[in-house]
């Protein structure tokens, strides 16, 4: 929204919402009052769809759900009419955290995979790697531990290729622990080491203490796990010494939860009681029930496992009472979001998509829109089967990148008609290749692919991507602006070797777009293979 192109009363409005933003919730209500009468007199979609999305969020930190919901759903549809994707995105991220941490899933993964939706089609980086972020979240709390990392990893790789955007180190640490939780989950010792050694290096010298604490947190479970009983009491200590009502509840609570389950299930009453009781005063302060009904579950397992049976009677009681109004939030949340759903949802494509069936949202979220191809997502997840395949299996594997040289020429000279055209070129020759069961191909990015030959001989995925490479090149799509032909032609780089246990998908694709790298600085139409250390 450029505010510019609104008079003064209206810029003045929008600054007191954003200098307010977090700090003075009675002045940016007000000013958003004024903003919204404004804008349904103007008849200003823009305008009404960001004064009810100030509001939302305002409540939102204020941890007024009935309030909140009613006024984030009202925002979405004047927010599409107007086109405001970014706000309309940030909604629906809002509304899945909200549905989230009060205990329905399923509606937080609605509203994700809506929010994905949209930064995909309107180009969001800045905002889909967020929301990635959270689906992680999601998948983990739900025990979905391999989409967790999938999710999880988009996040951390987009964080770790912006070193330069705000809070870099706090962001990372969310990423890191978050596939470590998950590694740590699958009992995948290797990689969760992994993880603790990244948080030690890149993470700890630049956090101060408070901002530590989910790490000790994590390094209590990782040496619990590996048996290291000294070590993991090391850093039990720590925990206990920076534990405190200043932490951020929302931050910090899951990453808490698994460390308290630890404590509970390794008798460390203690240092559990220590901890449970912080944690317990600021979930009460943010009012929403299903973290404290959560974090009252672990008392109830401490009252059972010790035998205080009158403690257990009277913690079950006040689990019922939770659960009772728990019951009472969904109902309203239901009842929001069917009423805005039934007023509107013949009114944008968006809406029309959530309302598919399951089947048809998973697969739109393994699949891109432009070539039909699995995209980036489901190649996270397949690399991840194929390369456990391939090492338990002592089979050969390969990863290709490959992308479509001179691609930016074809695209500002053809126009972007002509340029998806030729992306959709190139993916039906993919599409072709990947029949073969040894085969998976995805849209990486741009005019980026990613090819993963499973069993195969060195000689064999040469002679795949010779044949991929000679099929485009026959086709003879013109291309007069490309410095090297009159046709289009693709450059690959391939990455193949035996696994050893210990490399991952991520180091074959870095050793891939290396060879990539290194012919396009020596040729073009080309195949360069780096053969791993066997």
């Amino acid at each position: 929204m450029d505010i510019r192109t609104y008079n003064r009363e209206v810029q003045v409005l929008i600054g007191d919402i954003q200098s307010n933003r977090g700090k003075d919730a009675a002045a940016l209500l007000s000013a958003s009052d004024k903003l919204l009468a404004y804008g349904n007199g103007m008849k200003d979609d823009a305008l009404v769809g960001y004064a009810y999305f100030s509001k939302g969020e305002t409540y939102y930190l204020l941890n007024d759900a009935s309030n909140f919901y009613s006024q984030m759903l009202n925002s979405l549809v004047p927010l599409e009419n107007a086109g405001e994707w970014e706000y309309v995105a940030k909604a629906n991220n809002m509304l899945g955290i909200a549905s989230l941490n009060r205990g329905n899933a399923p509606f937080a993964l609605d509203y994700y995979i809506k929010a994905i939706s949209i930064c995909e089609d309107y180009s969001l980086p800045d905002m889909e790697w967020v929301i990635h972020l959270n689906l992680g979240s999601l998948y983990l709390n739900i025990e979905e531990y391999q989409k967790s990392i999938s999710h999880t990893e988009i996040a951390y790789r987009y964080i770790l290729a912006h070193k330069d955007m705000s809070d870099y180190v706090e962001n990372l640490t969310f990423g890191l622990l978050g596939i470590g939780r998950a590694y740590l989950k699958l009992g995948q010792e290797s990689k969760f080491l992994e993880i603790e050694k990244k948080l030690r290096v890149e993470c700890m010298p630049y956090l101060n203490d408070l901002e530590k604490i989910v790490i000790y947190c994590y390094f209590v479970r990782v040496h619990d796990a590996m048996n290291e009983k000294e070590a993991r009491d090391y850093w039990i200590e720590k925990v206990n010494e920076n534990t405190s009502t200043r932490m951020p509840i929302m931050d910090v609570f899951d990453d808490f939860y698994d460390y308290l389950e630890m404590l509970l299930a390794t008798d460390k009453y203690d240092d559990f009681f220590k901890s449970y009781s912080v944690l317990d005063e600021l979930t009460k302060r943010t009012s929403i029930k299903n973290l404290e009904r959560k974090l009252l579950t672990l008392k109830i397992r401490y009252y059972r496992r010790v035998g205080q049976i009158e403690e257990y009677k009277i913690a079950s009681v006040l689990f019922f009472e939770l659960s009772e109004f728990m019951e009472r939030e969904n109902r309203l949340m239901v009842s929001n979001m069917l009423v805005m759903r039934n007023s509107y949802m013949e009114l944008t494509q968006i809406n029309k998509k959530v309302e598919e069936q399951n089947t048809f949202l998973q697969k739109r979220s393994e699949t891109d829109p432009l070539t039909g191809m699995y995209n980036r997502l489901k190649l996270n997840e397949y690399s991840e089967e194929a390369f456990d395949r391939a090492f338990a299996h002592k089979r050969n594997i390969a990863v290709e990148i490959l992308d479509i040289d001179y691609f930016k020429q074809f695209n500002d000279n053809y126009g972007h008609q002509a340029g998806d055209d030729c992306i959709r070129f190139i993916a039906d020759k993919l599409i072709e290749l990947s029949q073969d069961e040894s085969i998976f191909c995805a849209r990486y990015g741009g005019d980026e692919f990613v090819i993963i030959y499973e069993g195969l001989t060195k000689d064999e995925v040469l002679a795949k991507a010779n044949l991929l490479r000679d099929r485009i090149y026959d086709e003879a799509m013109e291309h007069k602006f490309s410095l090297s032909d009159s046709r289009v032609t693709i450059s690959q780089g391939i990455c193949y070797g035996l696994l050893d246990g210990e490399t991952s998908y991520y180091e074959y694709l870095q050793g891939a777009d290396k060879m990539l790298y290194e012919v396009k600085q020596e040729s073009r139409n080309n195949i360069k293979l780096l053969e791993k250390e066997k």
